[in-house]
């Protein structure tokens, strides 16, 4: 990834967050955050020193795998640059407010950037850790998807390809990452990722070699991804899977994403288009595809509308469809499957409601709007732990990154005033 340094100050950061969607025809809310240099609020001397023991002990915890005690020191040192360095979180930002660790500020940044890029170290055992240390301190209600459109300058970024830019009508330099949140409803907290890989990064041969993609990474489509990431969540959890809250991007394909979280035996909410071809199933029911929107038009055909309060104390107005239905096209892969349509009401006539397929049809509507609804917040917070801050090209750096990132984001929201 090419060092933030050369990059304008002006340059955008478009986060497509999961579970904050806009409306149906776009299937997602688009937020645009700018490079902040607003500083995360640095600690005082000692406020520091009255928290060193906490992030050590977290640090062991996450980080004790790691075979080599300066592997261990630089994933503190890392930790403790994303937590308290203000502005940008580069290497020479986070190194500036670092002990000198024996040597000088250039020496520092040198090291941390090794750590990150070049250090051979498993990210993925990174998570499992955490996972579990965020279980033991929050009861997730859902396991909520998003995806990440990260701008990059330049074409030599690890897995970097022309997307869309949702905030205009152009297309952007960007990495494409997905990930894993771990959800209360008012907390959510990042345990894993995987970065898309368009095709060209794993055809080429030179490409695959210089940013040190392993051989076992293939092009795999964004919903393959999210079943992997489920399916690696379910593994690794301690306590019993909960409902899986996504939205694809535009190029999902909200039939092969249900078949596969159903054959991982995994609940699910997905937000779909109004124009998702589904057949109703109840007697006298047609046999012809009809778009979702219009089962779910207030006061249409199999509709009924509640209004009620949440069991997070939220008002809310939903129309559900009485009866279950099934995926239209899915060509034997999703079709044999019973779902059911929930659409929320958005207190604007002129608004189409928002629509979901899930697979909990033995559930309340409020119930499962209740899964829904994360804050927006977050993916402004992880801007402030470094998230748009990579410098570095290879696909490991990138993954070790964001497991940093994930773990300095849980520490600053669940750690710091924890007892011991």
């Amino acid at each position: 990834m090419p060092k933030l340094s050369s990059v304008s100050s002006q340059r955008k950061a478009i986060v497509l967050y999961s579970s904050c969607s806009g409306g149906v025809h776009s299937a997602r809310r688009e937020i645009a955050i700018r490079p902040t240099h607003e500083a995360t609020r640095p600690e005082t001397s000692t406020e520091l020193a009255s928290s060193t023991r906490k992030l050590a002990s977290f640090t062991e915890e996450l980080f004790g795998h790691l075979p080599r005690r300066d592997q261990r020191r630089w994933a503190h040192a890392c930790l403790e640059g994303l937590l308290t360095a203000p502005g940008r979180k580069s290497v020479h930002g986070m190194a500036a407010v670092l002990p000198a660790h024996g040597g000088s500020c250039a020496a520092t940044a040198q090291s941390l950037h090794r750590f990150i890029n070049c250090s051979p170290w498993r990210w993925d055992l990174v998570y499992e850790r955490l996972i579990r240390w965020t279980e033991r301190r929050v009861n997730p209600r859902a396991w909520t998807v998003g995806t990440v459109l990260l701008p990059k300058r330049g074409l030599c970024s690890v897995g970097v390809h022309r997307y869309p830019d949702p905030a205009g009508r152009r297309s952007v330099n960007a990495q494409l990452g997905l990930g894993m949140f771990l959800s209360t409803g008012t907390l959510d907290i990042p345990v894993d990722w995987r970065l898309h890989l368009h095709e060209r990064w794993c055809d080429d041969h030179a490409l695959r070699r210089r940013a040190r993609i392993p051989e076992t990474v293939r092009h795999r489509p964004p919903w393959a991804h999210i079943v992997e990431l489920a399916g690696a969540l379910a593994a690794r959890t301690g306590l019993a899977p909960a409902p899986v809250v996504v939205e694809l991007p535009e190029h999902g394909d909200t039939g092969l994403l249900a078949a596969g979280l159903s054959r991982q035996g995994l609940d699910f909410m997905i937000a779909v288009p109004g124009s998702l071809a589904v057949l109703p199933v109840h007697p006298g029911s047609t046999a012809t595809p009809l778009p979702a929107s219009r089962l779910v038009t207030p006061g249409g055909s199999g509709t009924r509308t509640i209004t009620g309060v949440s069991a997070l104390g939220r008002a809310r107005s939903v129309q559900v469809v009485s009866g279950p239905v099934r995926l239209a096209g899915a060509g034997g892969r999703g079709g044999r499957h019973g779902y059911r349509l929930i659409a929320e009401a958005r207190g604007d006539a002129a608004r189409p409601p928002r629509v979901w397929l899930t697979n909990l049809v033995h559930r309340g509507p409020a119930e499962l709007l209740d899964l829904v609804g994360p804050s927006a917040s977050t993916v402004r917070r992880l801007g402030k732990f470094g998230l748009l801050d990579f410098e570095g090209r290879s696909y490991p750096g990138w993954h070790h990154h964001m497991a940093l990132v994930s773990a300095a984001y849980a520490y600053h929201r669940l750690g710091r005033g924890a007892p011991g």
